[in-house]
């Protein structure tokens, strides 16, 4: 994983998956099955985690609590052009994905092996905006 930053967007992982969301016909049903995946999961690897992430910043996006730090142009334009598609149950599905991320996941490991703490704070406010 390529990342420059502890931010939901600042990888490789999550860029990449943006980019499908892009190209997608039905980006809510991409949205929907990337945190399905990893919200049934046990432990989830670092590239699933990070694209799960990006997917609950763009359901949180949806219901209008974006991240504090603006999202890249393709997700905030797609999520701005789709806003119709949010629902409650996607924003149930991020949190539980969400929270799997932040409890048992390679990425919770490799951010807390890092000198850089932020990693926790950013998914922790994900997780805030996601439940309130």
């Amino acid at each position: 994983m390529g990342a420059w930053g502890p931010g939901n967007f600042e990888n490789d992982d999550a860029l990449d998956w943006v980019g499908d969301l892009a190209e997608a016909k039905d980006g809510w049903t991409q949205i929907r099955s990337t945190l399905s995946d990893v919200a049934k999961t046990d432990f989830v690897e670092a590239s699933k985690a990070s694209s799960a992430l990006a997917a609950a910043e763009c359901v949180a996006i949806g219901r209008g609590k974006p991240p504090g730090t603006p999202a890249p142009a393709e997700a905030a334009g797609w999520c701005a052009r789709n806003r119709s598609g949010y629902s409650e149950e996607l924003r149930v599905l991020a949190l539980r994905a969400v929270q799997r991320v932040r409890g048992h996941s390679d990425l919770k490991i490799v951010w807390s092996e890092s000198e850089d703490t932020d990693w926790d704070d950013v998914v922790g406010d994900l997780e805030r905006r996601l439940s309130t």
